[in-house]
Order: C-alpha cells, then sequence, then structure tokens
C-alpha cells in the first residue's frame, strides 16, 4: 500500500533526481567536473596521509586523533555531492598540511633511530595552491591513473573506494556510540594504504577485497548492536506521514546520534521535527518516543528528495550519510553537520543549531495538520524468528529446495510489479522471505520493516547457523541502489550467498563497466525485465 501510495503521489519518476550524465572521471558523475579534480588531489593526499600516519605507528608512535581525522576525511571523500568549492579548497590544504607535518615526524624518527626512511613520491604541487592549479593537477593524476592501470585494475580500485567510503560512514556512527578501541579503523586504512602502490597484482587486491568483506560485515553488526544498547531493542511501531500545524524542522540522512543531537537542543521549544528517508527508522527505537518534537515522518516521494525538500514547510537539516544531490532552490534554509556542504547549504559547527532554530521560528509553518498516510517500521525480531526456525525445518525435510530473498535496501516500488510477477510463478518448493512486499500464498513470508539490512542479515545469519550455503541454494534480490549497495553486495558474499541480483542502477551509482566486471569476477546477477527468465536462472 504504501509504495502504491508513492507511485501515485510523487508526480515524479522515482529516483529521476539520481539520473546524471556528466561524468567528469571515470567512474565518478556529477554536474561539477571541477570538484572531481579536487576529489582527485583529496583522495591522493588522504592516500600519503595514511602511508605516513601507518609507517609512523608501525614505529610505535600512535596518533589517535590523527587516524580519526583519517576516517572522517574518508567518510565524505568519495560522496558525489556538489560541495562547496571554498570549503573543499580549503579542506585539502588541511590535509596536505596534516600530511606534511607527519611526513617531517616520520622523517624525523628515522634520522633519530638511524632508519632507512621510505618516503612516497609526491605528484601534486602545492607550491602555488591556487584554484587553478589544483584542479589541473587532479586532472593530470586521473589521466595518469588510467593510463597506469589496466581496466580490471581500475574497477578493482574503484570496489576498494567504495567499500572504504561505505564502512568510513559506518565507523563515524559507530564511533559516537563508543570510546572503546575499533579495530576495524586499522583495517580501513590497511586497505586504503594499499592503493598507494600501484604494482600489487590483481589476484591481490581481489584477495583484499574479500578479506575485508568480513571487516565490513563486522562493522555492520557492531553499529547495530550499539544502537540497540543505547536506544533500546527495535520494535514495531506504527508511523504517521505529514505535518502537524506549527513551525517545523525535516531531518534528512541516515545517522541517528545527529538526529538526537537536533533533539537534544530542541527540547523545551514548540519546533516539530520530522525525519525524512532513511531516518524513518528512527521510530522503530525507544529511546526517540522520549522525544515530544519529533512528530512523525514527512515524505511525499519515495526517491526524489527535491519534490520533498520544496513542499516542507520549514528548515531542513542534512545529516550524515545524505546521498543526494540537490538543487538550489531553497537557499537559506537547509543546513548541514557534514564536513563540507554542498553549495547553499550553511554549515552547522559543533552541534550550535542556534541559526536553524533562529530559521524555523521565523519559517512559515504549517497553519494547519496535514496527514498523509502511516506507515510501519521496525519488527518483532523473537516473532520473526519464529517464522524462520519454521522454514528451516521445511528446508531440512526439503520441503523447500531454495530458498529467495527480496530486500535488503529499502522500498524499490519500481519493481513491485515485476517481484509481483516472480511470486506468481514461483514453485511451490521455492520459498521467498521479502522486506519489500507482502503476498498471501504459503511459501512467501513477506513484511514491510523499512528495516531491511539489519533484519536481513539477522535472518540469515541464524538460518546459515543450521544450513550448509555452499550446499543449499540462496539467492538475494538487492532491491534499491545506494553509496552502500557494492559494502551489501560482499556482505552477502562473505555470509555465503553464491547468487545475488542486482537492480537496474544509475550510472553515478553503478557504470555499466563495473556491472560487467563484477559479473564476470563475482558473478553477480542483474534483474531483467523478464522475472519469469530470471527464476528459471536461479
Amino acid at each position: 500500500m504504501f509504495d502504491k501510495f508513492f507511485e501515485k503521489n510523487s508526480g515524479l519518476e522515482s529516483g529521476s533526481n539520481m539520473s546524471y550524465k556528466d561524468c567528469a572521471i571515470e567512474g565518478f558523475c556529477s554536474l561539477d567536473p571541477i570538484v572531481y579534480s579536487l576529489m582527485e588531489v583529496w583522495l591522493y593526499e588522504l592516500k600519503q596521509i595514511t602511508y605516513y600516519y601507518i609507517k609512523m605507528r608501525e614505529l610505535g608512535y600512535e596518533n589517535k586523533k590523527l587516524k580519526n581525522q583519517i576516517i572522517n576525511y574518508l567518510s565524505v571523500a568519495l560522496i558525489g555531492n556538489e560541495f562547496n568549492r571554498q570549503e573543499f579548497e580549503d579542506l585539502i590544504y588541511k590535509i596536505h598540511t596534516e600530511k606534511e607535518a607527519v611526513k617531517e615526524s616520520y622523517t624525523a624518527v628515522c634520522d633519530k633511530e638511524n632508519i632507512d626512511c621510505q618516503i612516497l613520491k609526491s605528484n601534486i604541487n602545492f607550491k602555488k595552491f591556487n584554484l587553478s592549479s589544483i584542479v589541473n593537477q587532479g586532472e593530470q593524476q586521473a589521466i595518469l591513473r588510467n593510463k597506469i592501470l589496466n581496466s580490471d585494475v581500475k574497477n578493482i580500485y574503484e570496489i576498494i573506494l567504495n567499500l572504504i567510503k561505505s564502512a568510513s560512514i559506518r565507523l563515524v556512527e559507530l564511533k559516537s556510540y563508543t570510546e572503546d578501541y575499533v579495530p576495524e579503523e586499522d583495517a580501513i586504512l590497511k586497505l586504503f594504504n594499499s592503493l598507494n602502490f600501484s604494482a600489487i597484482q590483481e589476484a591481490k587486491l581481489l584477495r583484499k577485497i574479500n578479506d575485508f568483506a568480513k571487516i565490513n560485515f563486522q562493522i555492520h553488526e557492531k553499529i547495530h548492536l550499539l544502537k540497540e544498547q543505547y536506544y533500546g531493542k527495535i520494535s514495531l511501531n506504527e508511523v504517521r506521514f505529514g505535518a502537524d500545524k506549527g513551525k517545523s524542522v525535516l531531518v534528512s540522512g541516515q545517522n541517528l546520534k545527529e538526529l538526537e543531537n537536533l533533539l537534544v537542543a530542541l527540547q523545551g521549544t514548540d519546533i516539530n521535527v520530522y525525519t525524512h528517508n532513511g531516518l524513518i527508522v528512527a521510530h522503530a527505537y525507544p529511546k526517540f518516543k522520549n522525544f515530544s518534537n519529533l512528530k512523525g515522518h514527512y515524505q511525499i516521494s519515495l526517491d526524489n528528495v527535491q519534490y520533498d525538500f520544496t513542499s516542507f514547510k520549514g528548515p531542513i537539516l542534512v545529516i550524515g550519510n545524505f546521498q543526494y544531490l540537490l538543487d538550489r532552490l531553497y537557499r537559506g534554509r537547509i543546513f548541514t553537520t557534514n564536513l563540507i556542504g554542498d553549495k547553499g547549504m550553511t554549515r552547522i559547527k559543533d552541534y550550535d543549531f542556534s541559526k536553524l532554530i533562529q530559521t524555523a521560528q521565523q519559517s512559515e509553518g504549517y497553519e494547519d495538520n496535514r496527514f498523509i498516510t502511516t506507515a510501519k517500521v521496525g519488527y518483532n525480531e523473537n516473532e520473526i524468528m519464529q517464522k524462520i526456525d519454521e522454514i528451516i525445518g521445511k528446508i531440512k525435510n526439503k520441503e523447500i529446495k531454495h530458498l529467495i530473498v527480496i530486500g535488503l535496501l529499502n522500498h524499490a516500488p519500481l519493481h513491485s510489479e515485476y517481484f509481483s510477477k516472480m511470486i506468481q510463478e514461483l514453485k511451490d518448493d521455492y520459498f521467498v522471505i521479502s522486506t519489500v512486499m507482502t503476498a498471501k500464498k504459503d511459501n512467501v513470508l513477506g513484511f514491510d520493516s523499512f528495516f531491511n539490512s539489519s533484519l536481513i542479515y539477522k535472518i540469515l545469519t541464524h538460518i546459515k547457523k543450521h544450513i550448509d550455503f555452499e550446499k543449499f541454494p540462496v539467492s538475494v534480490f538487492i532491491t534499491t541502489c545506494n553509496l552502500h549497495t557494492m559494502s551489501h553486495l560482499f556482505n552477502l558474499r562473505y555470509l555465503g550467498v553464491k547468487n545475488i541480483y542486482l537492480p537496474v542502477c544509475t550510472a553515478n551509482i553503478l557504470t555499466p563497466k563495473m556491472l560487467d566486471f563484477l559479473k564476470i569476477k563475482f558473478n553477480v546477477k542483474q534483474v531483467s525485465s523478464n522475472p519469469q527468465k530470471d527464476l528459471k536462472t536461479l
């Protein structure tokens, strides 16, 4: 029902705001090619600072502050947003300065201990730091890399960068819940550092990817566990879509801790707060019920952020893990806690929300209540696992010969017809578990959870304890493309899933060349327009 509401009311094709055709550097697509030349320099300097950090650590000198900074930089370095250029330039120069400082420290230690220093050659000249010079050097660095690396290695590099990006984003959020040492940080930096050496063979890089899949999955498990410890165990709740009368703030992204920081700042005010997009999951955690300002979820279009933002009558806060490019129609209304803001955004530093609060108080607000719909969020884990145990029993009794899982990344209304036809054609001894849609069939277990990744990983991990995935066929259909799609793909491979189907993705998420590479090297498949045909290939 909810998916149908979006299809009917969005007025725009789902995902249409992600259809970009201008690619500045192979693998990256954007409306601003200059930003991606800057990005090339950014990545180059980050790789070098990571190298010197690791060298110093090997010599017994740990710098936790620098390590945290590198992870923070990595969490934003590869998101294809139209960054504020001046902020971007300033951060590049800051990273370069930090790199030179740690490089100097490394040289001093080597001299002191009479060690032969291994200094990286630098192809970027910062003596004349200006936009024109840096952009030109970024372009030249991209050309040089493309000449040195063959096509397969370039694809592997892109996969590694994507996995590092996704893991860093999650790790930044994970670190907001604990001060304990997190060994996965070191694994991320070690993998990133490997990109400093172009002579690494393809087979070794592929092993690094497969090895990192375990680390990536551990990060996902840890952050889920820490969230439940901090916010309470996930439960099934009904969430109201719409807006109440009064002044309002919309919050979009996926970092729950940053949402909490805003809600704390707004306590004692009459400003209503609404979640948007992936933040709907906040309503599944008990702790967020304690914030009276949190009124519900505002979303008219499933994937078209432009439509939602232009229709909302109040300021908008973009927080960690926001994944969309935006027009400049809302200047003065969009704020961000991110390290770099998009053009037209006002950056919030040190969680000082005073300007956002002032904007909300001065905004038009809503004159009356606006109701859109309601939806379920979260899940009853005990109830679901009882049903999963029944499925395990049927698999052991050979009543089920193939398990199909549909979901993992939120709802996919564009694919609802495809999966409806698939379920209609389903063999009696095939079984479907779906977090995208429900169906009145004995061999389909469907629930509309809005919590796909954590729930599906719980289910697959539980089934794997009782069923050998090497002998029993399991197929997973990932339903939506975003910056974590690659990460989920390798998480599934780590769990032992052999048959993985991807949806049709826009080029800024997954290029055709990359898709072909994944098909050849990792046996990944893509859904066709014919579900009956796909069923036969399982």
